[in-house]
């Protein structure tokens, strides 16, 4: 085992509530293609596996390069609000510290890794992290473990006895596909489905009870 092992995070639902901003990025999109609003509920119910599906979901039945552009345009609207309404869920800027005295902390996120970096950075909490790996990072995003395997080579430990951390389908899928312990985060806005999880927190400093500190 690494002398100091791997904690992955999830970004959205998991350290931050970004619920807001989402909703009103995708919203912006629709008005730009004059459809209607949808409510902060139906966005986040598409929210979770990656932005294309994303979009995919919340203006129906584009083909490839439509889907492309509204791409772009959710990714022009999101970066003016990056931090608009968005919040670091309770308990994480005290508990960070903490957990990166015996742990590298690092976040793989299906967002943008320019917006990861920056929300982060807003948020104050980004020189906790020994590593980011958002979208484009890599060819595959989660719950393929590759943006998991890259996160641990930037920081120079591998992910055997680490952890993924997260409030999503795709967060417990890729802890699974990379032989890595599981946290569901049940305060998140994402879905846990059928995949298993080694823990379940409701709040964001239990994890120094589950890992012992």
């Amino acid at each position: 085992m690494p002398e100091k092992p791997i904690i992955v995070f999830d970004l959205d639902g998991t350290l931050i509530d970004s619920r807001a901003d989402l909703t009103d990025a995708v919203n912006e999109v629709r008005q730009l293609r004059g459809l209607q609003p949808l409510t902060l509920q139906q966005v986040i119910s598409y929210v979770g596996d990656g932005q294309r599906n994303l979009m995919k979901r919340a203006i129906p039945g584009l083909d490839d390069d439509d889907l492309t552009t509204a791409c772009h345009q959710m990714s022009a609207c999101y970066a003016k609000r990056l931090t608009a309404k968005t919040i670091l869920y309770p308990g994480v800027a005290e508990t960070l510290p903490i957990l990166a005295q015996r742990f590298n902390l690092c976040v793989v996120s299906n967002k943008n890794d320019d917006a990861v970096k920056a929300i982060l950075q807003n948020l104050k909490v980004f020189q906790h992290f020994a590593a980011t790996v958002g979208g484009g990072r890599c060819k595959k995003l989660k719950p393929d473990a590759e943006p998991l395997l890259l996160a641990a080579s930037l920081c120079g430990t591998t992910l055997e006895g680490g952890w993924v951390v997260g409030d999503h389908r795709t967060d417990m899928a890729a802890a699974k596909n990379a032989g890595m312990k599981a946290c569901f985060c049940a305060y998140g806005f994402g879905i846990q489905d059928t995949q298993r999880a080694d823990a379940v927190i409701q709040h964001f400093n239990q994890l120094l009870e589950i890992l012992h500190f």
